[in-house]
């Protein structure tokens, strides 16, 4: 047999007309006969090795089966979690938030067209002279702060689109007036409102124009008082008439008794 030198540098055996440069050979004898149709067992080291890189081939499926084996819905459901992951700088964003939500009386959602950055000055000063105040939120802030709350279903207003400019503007107001935000939608053009959650409610742009023609809370308790108390004056005179009635009957029940009208129907 014949195998590689690894201490000689020339080649030897029959094949010395080959040059320096071929492998070299040496030939070296067994101990014991090769067996070609059976041959010895490999060691256990070489037959670790031959297991392991032994070829495999894969099983072939089934075209029924074919759905099993699809990662198309496991991969959209870890880019969705992925996209809806907040920084530590949206975590301030996510506790500011929750904040205005908590204190505010009247929260608005506007849909904004595009709007150049000196415009969107303007229209945070419109709001803080009506006394109310514009934020711009992401709708992964929106997730991360309203979901499992009250107001989760104001996650319907948000602006879905990909992309980190796509931010929801907000007006929040500390008072229970909801006409400021018509009257605010009127001086930023570029805005359109949406919606707006009045104390507990939701309620939507026309709701709130009517809302607008309803009276003010102080007159509507003033109306409020002056039922109530038309009513308790009312069963009041209701409890007492029946009192009035028998002492009137009583009354005159004397009178028709007493001496002096019997003696006047004697002398009659």
């Amino acid at each position: 047999m014949l195998i590689l030198s690894r201490t000689k540098d020339l080649v030897v055996g029959p094949l010395q007309s080959l040059t320096r440069q071929a492998p070299l050979i040496d030939q070296v004898r067994h101990r014991h006969n090769v067996r070609i149709f059976k041959p010895r067992r490999a060691p256990v080291f070489r037959a670790k090795l031959l297991e392991i890189s032994k070829p495999v081939w894969q099983q072939e499926n089934v075209f029924e089966d074919l759905w099993k084996d699809c990662s198309y819905a496991a991969k959209e459901k870890e880019k969705k979690e992925w996209d809806l992951q907040i920084n530590q700088l949206e975590k301030f964003y996510v506790k500011e938030m929750m904040e205005n939500f908590e204190k505010s009386q009247v929260i608005g959602f506007f849909y904004s067209n595009p709007i150049k950055e000196i415009k969107r000055r303007v229209a945070w000063q419109n709001a803080k002279r009506a006394g109310m105040e514009l934020e711009q939120y992401h709708y992964r802030v929106g997730v991360a702060g309203l979901k499992g709350t009250k107001w989760e279903n104001c996650l319907h207003f948000w602006f879905k689109f990909p992309g980190e400019m796509n931010l929801q503007p907000i007006v929040f107001s500390p008072d229970l007036n909801a006409d400021k935000l018509l009257k605010f939608e009127r001086k930023v053009p570029e805005f359109t409102l949406l919606g707006a959650v009045v104390g507990d409610r939701i309620m939507s742009k026309k709701q709130i124009q009517e809302m607008k023609n309803l009276p003010s809370l102080e007159q509507s308790r003033g109306e409020l008082v002056s039922i109530l108390g038309y009513q308790q004056q009312r069963t009041l005179q209701l409890l007492t008439s029946n009192q009035q009635q028998l002492s009137t009957n009583l009354s005159q029940l004397i009178k028709d008794k007493s001496p002096n009208k019997e003696e006047k129907t004697e002398s009659e």
